[in-house]
């Protein structure tokens, strides 16, 4: 949702109907989980393969 929202914190709780510091906290660990290069290889890019890992995987 946060990469839906264009990286708008205040958008994606909204959307989420949760806090933002959920959010923020939410997206802090997933920068802390995921490689550096690709959470600063692009926007779309990471929508993408977060799109596509249900259907990979499951």
């Amino acid at each position: 949702m946060y990469l839906a929202e264009e990286r708008s914190l205040r958008a994606a709780a909204g959307a989420l109907h949760v806090a933002r510091n959920t959010v923020t906290y939410r997206v802090k660990r997933a920068e802390e989980l995921l490689p550096s290069s690709t959470t600063a290889a692009g926007t779309l890019e990471l929508r993408v393969a977060l799109e596509l890992a249900p259907f990979l995987l499951g």
